[in-house]
């Protein structure tokens, strides 16, 4: 019998080099201060799915979901901010589809480049 071994098609270093990784989405605020949204795609599969989640049911609000995404210290910034309704749903929605644009939805694969 012969002792055969499969050949490998993938390595897991070699799709982590292919796949696009976005610069974070900062936003600017007003006397100088940024706030960083990191790359919920990069979050391990499993923690992302459960946020997606949580992100999508009526469970928690943005601002609790803020504050598990952003830093400390950019969270505290965010609410200091004082932003009203329509500007926190509207960056919401903005951070959101500037991810799913560089890199698509997940599962869903990667994001048309045209």
């Amino acid at each position: 019998m012969a002792n055969d071994k499969p050949n490998i098609s993938l390595t897991l270093a070699a799709l982590e080099a292919e796949v696009a990784k976005p610069e974070p989405f900062v936003l600017a605020l007003k006397g100088g201060k940024r706030i960083t949204f990191p790359d919920l795609y990069d979050m391990p599969a499993v923690e992302a799915k459960e946020f997606f989640d949580q992100f999508e049911g009526a469970d928690r609000t943005d601002f609790s979901l803020l504050e598990q995404w952003l830093s400390k210290p950019d969270y505290e910034a965010y609410v200091e901010a004082r932003l009203p309704l329509r500007v926190h749903a509207a960056l919401v929605e903005r951070v959101m589809a500037y991810y799913q644009q560089t890199v698509g939805t997940p599962g869903e694969g990667a994001a048309s480049k045209s």
